[in-house]
């Protein structure tokens, strides 16, 4: 009896394990999967063999900041040239198993963690599936471009051009691989918010003084975890006399409730010249709502000439002076 027992547990165990090997296994993404089973023989010995059926690719790898970091010969096979990225070239050419890593043809999901395979010293997968723009399907090559702007067009080299149009005249010079200016990337999906930057007041972006990534982070990293985590903390970088700290603070301005800044001020753009919400008393209603009705109608609170420190005031409570 106590010999069956021990094999009942046996069995369980095994069972558990297999169960657990199973789960580990299915959970890993594609890149994962094909690098883990590739042996030393799957791998061409460069990229020659690649350069037979895309010419244009190869040559022009050169041309990727790619190519600096994957053109070391002490590297692995499986970080180095385009098999780093696609997989290995033996079993891409086999009939019988032919697999590549395409990351036009794979998901949002399956494609980012074949970056994150190499990129996870600047962001780790957990990082990433955190972001909003992981979250809606954005992937990695969704806004950078790894290979250079050319294709191949019926063994024809053609130049292809980015159907979107610059969105601003000031066009700064793409950064970080981006297939586009920022402005026009990130306006692609963020309509709503170029359509602010065309308000008579507004940060100067169309200009090119200013681009997106100065206040926001696409995504975390390790040395930047996110730019967002104190919106005060922004905006202080170059409106540098209010940060403060001051002796009375107004609870917006310290972060202390709402939403910081942006409480009162659009950041990407209006037609006031301050980028406030509002022009009238009503902005500060929003939060002292008995002082609507009767308190000096017909003025805004700080025009009237009452609290004009209202971020903050060193020598009055109430923002009376400054």
């Amino acid at each position: 009896m106590k010999l069956q027992a021990q094999f009942l547990v046996f069995g369980i165990a095994l069972l558990s394990y297999g169960f657990v090997g199973a789960t580990q296994s299915t959970g890993k993404s594609q890149a994962d999967r094909l690098f883990a089973r590739a042996q030393a023989d799957d791998y061409m010995g460069s990229n020659a063999g690649c350069m037979e059926c895309h010419p244009d690719k190869v040559e022009h790898f050169s041309e990727s900041p790619h190519a600096a970091f994957m053109s070391d010969p002490n590297l692995p096979p499986d970080k180095s040239g385009c098999q780093g990225c696609h997989g290995p070239g033996n079993i891409h050419v086999a009939d019988e198993n032919a697999e590549v890593i395409s990351f036009t043809k794979m998901s949002p999901k399956e494609s980012s963690a074949a970056c994150l395979r190499c990129h996870e010293k600047t962001m780790d997968k957990n990082q990433w599936h955190r972001t909003d723009h992981a979250r809606a399907d954005v992937a990695c090559v969704s806004c950078h471009q790894i290979h250079s702007d050319t294709e191949t067009d019926l063994g024809k080299k053609v130049k292809s051009k980015d159907p979107r149009s610059a969105l601003f005249a000031a066009k700064p010079d793409p950064k970080s691989m981006l297939k586009a200016d920022e402005e026009t990337l990130c306006g692609s999906c963020h309509p709503a918010v170029t359509a602010e930057f065309r308000g008579a007041h507004r940060h100067p972006v169309p200009e090119g003084r200013m681009v997106c990534s100065d206040c926001h982070s696409p995504h975390p990293s390790k040395a930047n975890t996110v730019r967002q985590d104190a919106l005060k903390k922004n905006c202080v970088t170059c409106h540098t006399e209010k940060a403060g700290p001051f002796i009375f603070e107004h609870d917006p301005v310290a972060g202390n409730i709402g939403d910081g800044c942006v409480e009162c001020h659009r950041p990407h753009g209006t037609n006031n010249p301050r980028l406030l919400i509002s022009v009238t008393r009503g902005l500060c209603a929003q939060c002292h709502t008995d002082k609507l009705a009767g308190h000096h109608p017909g003025q805004t609170c700080w025009n009237a000439g009452c609290h004009v420190a209202t971020h903050g005031s060193n020598t009055d409570p109430r923002f009376l002076q400054h």
